[in-house]
C-alpha cells in the first residue's frame, strides 16, 4: 500500500484533460489515456477506443498532440479496436479466427496508415477523421473477406 501511495505522490505527469469518460495525462512526451475501464499509452489505440466510447462533439477531440514518439505506436492495438474490439474478437460471431491469428494480416496491410496518420496529425480529431476515411468498417471488412477471416 505504501509503495502505491509513494508512486502517486511522486508521479510527475499532469492531467491535461478530464471528463466523465476520458482522462488524459502527460509526462514529458508520453500521453496516458484512461477511457472507461481501458488504459493505454498508445495514442492510436486511444483514438480507436474513443471512437467507440466518446461523443464526436466532445472537447477531447480538439486536444493538441505534439512530440509523439512514433515508436510507441503499435498498430495492432488500434486495429483490434477498429475491427470490432472485444465484442467481435471474443465471441467470433463474424470472424472465423481469433485475433492472435489474424492481427498480422491486418497490421501488414494497414499498419503504415496508422503510423503515417499519427505523424501527420496535430489534433486527435485529425487522427479520428483519417481512421474514418482510410480504416472504416467497409474497408476492413472487405480486407477480412479477401483473407478468408469472415464466416
Amino acid at each position: 500500500m505504501k509503495k502505491k501511495k509513494l508512486l502517486l505522490e511522486n508521479d510527475p505527469s499532469k492531467t491535461i484533460f478530464s471528463d466523465g469518460k476520458v482522462k488524459v495525462s502527460k509526462n514529458n512526451s508520453v500521453f496516458f489515456f484512461e477511457i472507461g475501464k481501458e488504459m493505454t499509452q498508445d495514442l492510436a489505440e486511444a483514438v480507436a477506443i474513443m471512437m467507440r466510447e466518446v461523443d464526436f462533439k466532445s472537447d477531447i477531440w480538439n486536444l493538441e498532440i505534439q512530440d509523439v514518439n512514433i515508436e510507441d505506436i503499435i498498430p495492432e492495438k488500434s486495429l483490434f479496436w477498429l475491427t470490432g474490439g472485444y465484442n467481435e474478437w471474443r465471441v467470433l460471431e463474424h470472424y472465423n479466427r481469433p485475433w492472435c491469428e489474424a492481427y498480422l494480416d491486418f497490421q501488414e496491410e494497414f499498419g503504415f496508415i496508422i503510423v503515417n496518420t499519427i505523424k501527420r496529425s496535430k489534433k486527435l480529431y485529425e487522427i479520428r477523421d483519417n481512421f474514418i476515411k482510410y480504416l472504416n468498417l467497409p474497408i476492413l471488412y472487405d480486407f477480412a473477406v479477401s483473407k478468408n477471416l469472415i464466416r
